[in-house]
């Protein structure tokens, strides 16, 4: 038996006092006088060895009485475990709080019964034990060791948050956390309903150096339809044509769903409607049609209705459409007629200038831009082109069969591309085509040994330099490239070995030309994402050529926040961590320029798949640092005392207090009824 508060036993000099009181009596006789007294004399001896008697009595009792109410106030108690009670300890306490914690059982919200056990974990622990408490938003105010009050008044404001972790997150931040306390023995309780999308398999085998205590919370049986993802099919929005929005749709409840009505909203009005069957625990995929009736940014979402989890029963994204794209040729003397006769299409806007007659303030506006047969590109053009491509631009490139070697080799520096060198005149033929390249991207079903490619007859060399970016689309039988890519800051430019003219290549009137021209036409390096999700997005992209001034994120006049900027690489990264909780659409805004970006929740809490107890069970008898309780309230507070504190006397000590209180009283009772002083005057 070991005492926890071992000073009280200086007490044990109030033993003194019944002592006294015994040894000293301070009684005041009552003089009764009679005639006789003889036989008086024979009654005082008796009563007096009874009187002795009972008052040993009593002052034993008494002895006992203080002692016991003494010993239950050092707070004995019983241990295995000396070690662990005696220290001081850093208690870790994380509660679950993402969505799914708003769920119900019989016993009201799982968030506030959550709450409940954190409050029963810190009552169990001594004072002198620290605290650090972790929730899903990982505020910074929690990031540090907490005493007993701090640590009550975190639990008491925690609330439901759209931030969901990984239990493996919450474990690094617990040791992050506690890394400077090295010798101070530590343990973790997690509070959730542990589903498994959060609690990956064997995560209890993420760390073994301190004991973690699990404390499970289940909720009702429920399933849940959620909207999971969606994407738009083309990256390129152009006015009046035709979209198709793909998107995907689980069931997680255990019985088959009919009739799903899925309807999506375009600028506040819905433009389609779709209806769809869903087998039980199964995820679907379709897809909806609409057209793009106006342009600029359009603001659009897709909706189920699903009374049970609400939060992913929406999800929102935004697009921008374009009247047309821009494409832009620049030639020396003569127009290339095929290249005017292949962008007459109504998605593009074509426009051909001679290269002494261009306005240069006009290149920023294109999407694509085609240097076509230049000899001499100048500086100021060179220049030009370099900041357009690296602001999301994209440049083909066609050489003259004549070419200006030092401005040529000046543009492939600017460009970050190879320069052209040896002019060669032979007869070649495309042998390999890289149908893995985004500019084919849906252009071949299946491609056969027979496929009829390119011929040519004069090309140039490039210089034997290596470029990350570079990726072959047409290389030849010599395995020297014919067409490659490559890529300069936010843009791409696209290099041809040969002159586009039947002298050097039957490029010009092959069947590969329109799909090759028209995809780099639509093209859109500096394309957005069309969501963000809450939680998981840490960082928003921007283009270089996006102001500097401080930029904000608002909502609806109601959300007005000051994220961080930073500038790396000519890009603009916004830094958002932790300062999204809210899914639907913002104004990412500088004064200067306004930007929607669509925020949604993370769908990691749409699967309610959980850790059933038996299986939670079966983990703590294999892993002696993993211990399960299922007891609450004051039950699982009292159990953690006793794993805290060991199994405590003093209630036992205080039973035996009222005992002899008992006793004392009746020995009381009994003496005042039998005891009679008499004082013998014998004249």
């Amino acid at each position: 038996m070991r005492l926890l508060e071992p000073y009280f036993l200086y007490a044990f000099l109030a033993l003194a006092i019944p002592i006294i009181i015994h040894l000293f009596s301070f009684q005041k006789h009552k003089i009764v006088q009679f005639s006789n007294v003889a036989f008086l004399k024979q009654i005082r001896q008796k009563k007096s060895n009874i009187t002795k008697l009972q008052k040993l009595l009593l002052l034993l009792t008494r002895l006992l009485l203080t002692s016991a109410i003494i010993l239950a106030f050092s707070e004995p108690y019983i241990s295995n475990n000396e070690e662990a009670i005696e220290s001081k300890k850093i208690i870790g306490i994380y509660i679950d709080n993402s969505f799914s914690m708003n769920a119900e059982n019989e016993k009201g919200r799982l968030i506030d019964q959550a709450k409940n056990h954190a409050r029963n974990v810190l009552n169990a622990h001594k004072e002198s034990d620290e605290f650090i408490f972790l929730s899903n938003e990982l505020q910074g105010k929690h990031q540090r060791i907490l005493d007993y009050n701090n640590c009550l008044e975190a639990i008491d404001q925690t609330s439901i948050e759209a931030q969901v972790l990984e239990i493996n997150t919450v474990i690094n931040r617990w040791n992050s956390l506690k890394q400077n306390e090295i010798n101070t023995k530590s343990e973790l309780f997690i509070i959730s309903d542990f589903q498994k999308t959060s609690f990956k398999e064997e995560f209890y085998l993420k760390d073994k150096h301190f004991t973690t205590h699990l404390i499970p919370i289940s909720s009702y049986p429920q399933g849940n339809i959620a909207i999971d993802t969606c994407y738009l099919e083309s990256p390129n929005h152009i006015l009046g044509e035709q979209e198709w929005l793909n998107f995907d749709i689980s069931n997680t409840s255990n019985q088959d769903l009919e009739n799903l009505t899925v309807k999506l909203f375009i600028n506040g009005k819905q433009k389609a409607l779709s209806t769809l069957s869903i087998k039980a625990q199964e995820k679907t995929s379709s897809k909806l049609s609409f057209n793009n009736h106006s342009i600029g940014i359009q603001k659009a979402y897709i909706e189920i209705k699903d009374p049970v989890i609400p939060f992913d029963n929406k999800l929102y994204f935004n697009f921008n459409v374009k009247a047309s794209n821009k494409v832009l040729c620049i030639y020396e003397e003569h127009e290339n007629k095929s290249l005017f006769a292949l962008f007459q299409d109504n998605i593009f806007e074509y426009q051909s200038y001679k290269v002494g007659m261009l306005d240069l303030s006009k290149l920023n506006q294109q999407n694509l831009i085609i240097l076509d047969g230049i000899t001499h590109p100048t500086s100021g053009l060179i220049n030009e082109l370099k900041l357009y491509t690296e602001n999301g631009g994209n440049l083909l490139i066609i050489p003259s069969s004549k070419i200006d070697r030092e401005a040529y080799k000046n543009l492939a520096l600017k460009l970050n591309i190879p320069e052209y060198s040896e002019y060669h005149s032979r007869n070649l033929k495309v042998a390999k085509l890289n149908t893995n390249h985004s500019i084919f991207k849906d252009v071949f079903e299946k491609q056969t040994k027979d496929t009829d490619l390119p011929n040519v007859k004069q090309y140039y060399s490039l210089k034997n330099t290596h470029f990350n970016s570079e990726e072959q689309i047409m290389s030849l039988n010599t395995n020297e490239p014919f067409i490659s890519s490559y890529i300069n800051g936010l843009g791409s430019v696209y290099l041809l070995c040969s002159p586009l003219n039947k002298k050097a290549t039957n490029l010009e009137k092959h069947a590969l030309l329109v799909p090759l021209l028209y995809n780099m036409g639509i093209q859109n390096a500096s394309e957005e994402n069309i969501y963000y999700t809450i939680g998981k997005t840490k960082t928003i992209e921007l283009q270089n050529h996006s102001s500097i001034k401080q930029w904000r994120i608002q909502k609806e006049g109601t959300i007005d926040l000051l994220p961080e900027v930073k500038t790396i690489d000519q890009k603009i990264y916004i830094n958002i961590e932790e300062l999204i909780q809210e899914d639907g659409f913002y104004t990412l805004t500088n004064k200067d320029e306004n930007k929607i970006i669509s925020f949604n929740y993370n769908r990691l809490e749409s699967n309610l798949t959980t850790w059933e107890t038996e299986e939670l069970e079966k983990i703590n008898t294999q892993y002696t640092h993993i211990k399960l309780w299922k007891k609450e309230g004051l039950q699982l507070e009292k159990s953690l005392r006793e794993n805290r504190s060991g199994s405590n006397l003093w209630h036992i000590l205080i039973l035996f207090s009222l005992v002899l209180l008992i006793a004392e009283s009746l020995l009381l009772k009994n003496w005042k009824k039998n005891k009679t002083h008499i004082k013998l005057d014998i004249k």
